[in-house]
């Protein structure tokens, strides 16, 4: 039980032995780590293009109705691989309105129905989330009849300890909250 716990930050990290892919998607969520690897993955020539599925901003529409809009995810994340000199023709943000990496793997498997050249896609995200997101993606895309090989990328800058997750509290937070995201997943939401 005690070599399991100590482990349980390094069996979240899921890095595919595929080091290239068609395309690179990354995931929602924390965004400097992700885009920061997306860009570097796409330099290297590891992806030919990069993905990005668009998401829901939670309570945009009360700001609209004072005028106010700020950049979801997908817009900010836009802006940073440009900066990062990610040409824009290789940039795509899938249209949707995603609320969780179940959303972005459906609406990533649609957009993979109409983009058949698409065989091997490589998540790109934070080093914790890589076990759920890979499960949830081969789970949806399996459930979808999407033949697409899924390969994962955790980000080497999202401040993750895996083999001290324990001493580290952001860790410690990644960790539980994971298993608890793996559970609700297992039990529940791949049902739906």
């Amino acid at each position: 039980l005690l070599v399991g716990l100590r482990n349980a930050g390094t069996y979240l990290v899921k890095e595919s032995e595929v080091e290239s892919a068609d395309a690179g998607l990354i995931l929602m969520g924390s965004i400097a780590d992700r885009v920061v690897t997306g860009a570097e993955v796409f330099r290297e020539g590891r992806v030919g293009e990069l993905l990005i599925v668009n998401n829901v901003q939670y309570g945009q529409e009360f700001l609209r109705e004072y005028g106010v809009s700020i950049p979801n995810f997908a817009e900010l994340s836009m802006e940073a691989l440009l900066q990062l000199e990610v040409p824009d023709s290789l940039i795509s943000v899938i249209p949707g309105a995603a609320k969780s990496t179940q959303e972005e793997a459906e609406i990533a498997g649609n957009y993979l129905r109409a983009h058949p050249t698409i065989d091997t896609l490589m998540i790109i995200s934070s080093a914790a989330h890589t076990r759920r997101a890979h499960l949830i993606f081969n789970k949806q895309f399996r459930k979808m009849g999407v033949e697409v090989e899924v390969v994962t990328m955790p980000s080497p800058y999202s401040g993750f300890e895996a083999k001290q997750w324990y001493s580290d509290r952001e860790s410690a937070k990644q960790v539980f909250m994971e298993y608890v995201k793996i559970s609700s997943f297992l039990l529940v939401e791949q049902w739906k």
